[in-house]
């Protein structure tokens, strides 16, 4: 194993709307820095973790966005969501989930930049251990939150007051909070399937569903195995999807089947939100909501069904969600390798998709 010492790692601020997590935290950066290596921070106001811990444990502190004309050539750009999109190329390495792969909207233009600046993308979702799981994932927590949010609307007394108050808040100080507020907002107790249920997403589901009193089923591979659509869905108040598939394949629930049948189902909440690709298990809608807008009706008639998909739920709870990212990722900074295991891995198919340019 070829591991680089004393690199020097850029931790750029955030340019999503709504986000607020870190994918490095002090506790880690603190490991990272004594194991030889340089971190520099950026500046960022809407971080829920304030600058000055970075400082406290030896960071470099900077203005926030200033990687693009400030980081040395070989500094390794840290993020989570997208970059922004203004420069014509990318020079730097950058480590953050581009989304790119499976050819979503905009993945040839990003790729070009990358081209054109000789840049390289690290994309977190494609670390992979040698049995093809990923090694650094927000699963447990968008789960957690997405059946948070499919619960709220599934039983919610007042619908345009819980998503007021929603768009209010933005995101919840830990994850109490959060469980109080869909309980102040329903009434009833409900049933809910979730497919995938033994993964990472699905443990969170499970769990917070579990935390306020709902029942549960859990489907995995071997209850899909056959192919959707699966008119059992309709049996339940709400439907979690937390399969990310990597390839074409029936979907779990479609329109036909809905409106073919009579049902219960109030809410789908899609955590795996993959609207502009081929690999939809869900292909009721084309475009990701957001916290000022987290709901669409995807059905209409006398038993209309709603969904909720945002494609950055841990942000809504960022201190836990970015502690517990953090503590997967560290030892990838800390024994930073190119030249194999899971960042080799994830390059590989950075290499793969920038050859089809």
């Amino acid at each position: 194993m070829s591991q680089i010492t004393g690199q020097t790692f850029w931790l750029r601020a955030e340019t999503k709307k709504n986000e607020y997590r870190r994918a490095l935290t002090p506790d880690s950066c603190k490991k990272i820095i004594q194991a030889g290596h340089k971190i520099i921070v950026e500046d960022w106001k809407e971080s829920i973790i304030p600058t000055n811990l970075y400082r406290e444990v030896g960071c470099e502190i900077v203005q926030a966005n200033s990687w693009q004309t400030e980081a040395q050539n070989d500094a390794i750009i840290v993020g989570l969501k997208a970059l922004d999109e203004s420069p014509k190329s990318y020079k730097h390495t950058h480590i953050y989930f581009a989304h790119c792969y499976k050819e979503q909207d905009g993945w040839r233009e990003l790729l070009t930049k990358f081209k054109a600046g000789e840049g390289k993308i690290i994309d977190l979702e494609f670390m992979t251990d040698k049995n093809g799981r990923r090694t650094n994932a927000f699963g447990f927590w968008a789960g957690y939150v997405g059946a948070a949010l499919g619960a709220l609307f599934s039983k919610t007394t007042n619908k345009e007051l819980a998503i007021e108050e929603l768009r209010s808040l933005r995101q919840f100080p830990d994850k109490e909070d959060l469980i109080g507020f869909v309980k102040s907002h329903t009434q009833g107790l409900g049933e809910a399937i979730i497919i995938g249920r033994s993964g990472r997403s699905g443990s969170g589901a499970s769990e917070f569903l579990n935390s306020i009193g709902w029942s549960t089923v859990g489907w995995d591979q071997k209850d899909t195995a056959i192919g959707g659509p699966f008119k059992e869905i309709l049996n339940f108040d709400l439907f979690v999807n937390c399969v990310l598939a990597m390839k074409p394949m029936a979907p779990f629930i479609d329109r036909e089947t809905i409106e073919n049948n009579n049902h219960n189902l109030k809410v789908i909440s899609d955590v795996s939100c993959d609207p502009d690709s081929d690999c939809n298990m869900v292909p009721l809608y084309k475009e990701a909501t957001v916290v000022d807008d987290p709901i669409i009706t995807v059905t209409e008639g006398a038993n209309p069904v709603s969904l909720t998909a945002i494609d950055n739920l841990p942000s809504i709870l960022p201190k836990e969600s970015s502690y517990d990212f953090s503590s997967q990722l560290e030892d990838f900074i800390i024994n930073y390798d190119e030249t194999s295991g899971p960042i080799r891995k994830s390059l590989e198919h950075f290499e793969k998709h920038s050859s089809l340019l």
